[in-house]
C-alpha cells in the first residue's frame, strides 16, 4: 500500500480518512484528494444522507478509469448536474482540523510523507500528552484555515495555574511547530498565526540538588527499592545519559567484550559513543546474567519480570531516596526559587562530580551529548564546591549493589576511576 489517504468532510462535522490506493504519487493524491471533497460536497448540498456519501466517495477514492467515471455519474444522477458544471468542490473542506493534522504529526505520518521537512518524532508521547489534555479540548476541531492567535490565547488562558512556565512554554511550542507544519510542508495555509513572541519567556532557572556519592551507596543497597531501579538509577549517575535514552538502551547497543556504549538514535540526532566506567560494565554484565530476555533488540532497563520501567520516573526516584531515608531536604524542596530532583537530575549528578574530579569538557559531553559548553559551565560552581568538599567519586557498580556482587568475574573493562587530585584540578574549576 502507498500510504495516501484523503480527509473528507461526508457530514456537519464528520469527517472522515479515505486511502488513495490507487495513486501513486503526491501530485495524483492531491488530485483525487480534491475531487473526492467536490464529489462529497455535492452530494452534502443535495441532503444526501452520510451512509451514502461514505459509501460513493469510498468507491470514488478506489478506483480508476471506467469504474470512477461510474461514480462521477451516480452523483450526477443523485445531485441533477455534472460534476464538471461546478466547481471543483468547497476547496475548504480538504483542510484538516488541528487535531488531525496534530495526531498526524506526533504519530509519524507527516515524516514518512516529507522526510525531508518533518523529521520523525522522538518526543511523540510528550507531545501527544500535552496536546489531549491543554490543547484538543478547546482547539482540536477547529479547522487550520480557521485558527487564529485568539484560539491560540485560549488555550494558553486555560492552562492550570499550577503548571510551571516551563510547562507552559512547552504546550505553546507544540501549537506553533504544528501550526508551522501547516504553512510548509503541508501549505494548508499561508501564513502562520501565531506572531513572534508568542511562546512564553523563560525565568532564570531554580536551584537544582544533586545526589552526593555517600547517598548513592545509601540508595543502591537498599534492598527495599526494586533492583531494576537500583541498576537504573546507579547507571544514570555513572555515565550521564539521558533517561529517554537509558530506557529505550538496547543490548546490542553495548558492546560487553570491550566495555563500550554507542547510541546511535538521540535528542540531538549525533550519534555518540564511549567508554564505559569499569563498575557500570561489570554490573551490566552481572545484569545480563539476571535477564529473562538479552537479545540485540530487547531493552536493557526492564522490571524483573521484563516488563517496561514506571513512566513517571521522576516520582520514582523521589520515592527511591526516601525509602533509602536520604532526607537531605534541599533534594525534596519545591519552592519559588528551588526545584526538587527529578530523575533528569541524575545528569546533574554526574556532571558535577566529573568535573570535580577533574575530568574535561569535552570527556563529559561525550557522555551526555551537550553540544555547546554553555551547559556544562551550569556545573561548574556546584562542581568546586564538590571539589572542597571532597565528596569523592561513585563506589564500582556492581559491588554497590548486594544482588550483583561476585557475578562479576571477568577482565576490568571501561575508562577507569577519574584522574587527576583534587589539588591538581583546582584551577580547571
Amino acid at each position: 500500500m502507498n500510504g495516501w489517504e484523503a480527509r473528507i468532510t461526508v457530514a456537519k462535522r464528520q469527517r472522515r480518512c479515505f486511502a488513495l490506493t490507487t495513486c501513486a504519487t503526491e501530485e495524483e493524491a492531491e488530485e483525487r484528494t480534491a475531487l473526492l471533497a467536490s464529489l462529497a460536497y455535492r452530494l452534502r448540498r443535495a441532503g444526501t444522507d452520510q451512509e451514502t456519501v461514505e459509501r460513493l466517495v469510498d468507491m470514488a477514492a478506489a478506483r480508476e478509469g471506467a469504474p470512477l467515471a461510474s461514480v462521477r455519474e451516480a452523483v450526477e444522477a443523485l445531485c441533477g448536474s455534472t460534476v464538471e458544471d461546478i466547481p471543483l468542490g468547497d476547496a475548504r473542506s480538504a483542510c484538516p482540523t488541528f487535531k488531525e493534522f496534530a495526531q498526524d504529526w506526533t504519530s509519524g505520518k507527516l515524516a514518512k510523507r516529507w522526510p525531508d521537512q518533518v523529521a520523525a518524532k522522538r518526543s511523540a508521547t510528550d507531545d501527544e500528552g500535552r496536546l489531549s489534555k491543554h490543547v484538543y479540548p478547546h482547539i482540536g476541531h477547529v479547522r487550520l484555515d480557521d485558527l487564529t492567535l485568539d484560539h491560540a490565547e485560549r488555550v494558553m488562558a486555560e492552562l492550570p495555574v499550577s503548571l510551571s512556565r516551563a510547562s507552559r512554554r512547552h504546550v505553546a511550542q507544540a501549537m506553533v511547530r504544528v501550526v508551522r507544519l501547516a504553512v510548509y510542508p503541508a501549505r494548508h495555509i499561508k501564513v502562520s498565526p501565531l506572531p513572534r513572541g508568542f511562546l512564553p519567556k523563560l525565568r532564570k532557572g531554580k536551584a537544582k540538588g544533586y545526589v552526593y556519592p555517600d547517598e548513592d551507596r545509601k540508595l543502591l543497597a537498599t534492598v527495599a527499592v526494586p533492583l531494576p531501579f537500583r541498576v537504573l538509577w546507579g547507571f544514570l549517575h555513572r555515565e550521564g545519559m539521558r533517561t529517554g535514552e537509558a530506557v529505550n538502551l538496547k543490548w546490542g547497543d553495548v558492546d560487553l567484550e570491550r566495555g563500550a556504549i554507542r547510541l546511535d538514535l538521540n535528542k540531538t540526532d549525533q550519534p555518540r559513543a564511549w567508554a564505559l566506567d569499569p563498575g557500570s560494565f561489570a554490573a551490566l554484565v552481572a545484569w545480563r546474567e539476571l535477564a529473562t530476555k538479552v537479545e540485540d533488540h530487547d531493552p536493557v532497563f526492564v522490571g524483573e519480570d521484563g516488563s517496561p520501567l514506571s513512566s513517571k520516573l521522576a516520582d520514582e526516584y523521589r520515592k527511591h531516596l526516601q525509602v533509602a531515608e536520604i532526607k537531605r531536604s534541599e533534594l525534596f524542596a519545591s519552592t519559588a526559587i528551588r526545584q526538587r530532583i527529578r530523575a533528569h537530575d541524575t545528569r546533574a549528578t554526574f556532571i558535577t562530580l566529573a568535573l570535580a574530579n577533574g575530568r574535561s569538557e569535552a570527556w563529559v559531553q561525550d557522555r551526555t551529548g551537550h553540544r555547546s559548553s554553555q551547559m556544562i559551565n551550569r556545573y561548574r560552581r556546584a562542581a568546586r564546591t564538590a571539589q572542597e568538599l571532597e565528596l569523592g567519586w561513585f563506589a564500582p557498580l556492581h559491588e554497590a549493589i548486594p544482588e550483583l556482587r561476585g557475578l562479576f568475574s571477568g577482565p576490568r573493562k571501561g575508562h577507569g576511576p577519574p584522574s587527576g587530585g583534587i589539588q591538581e584540578q583546582t584551577n580547571s574549576l
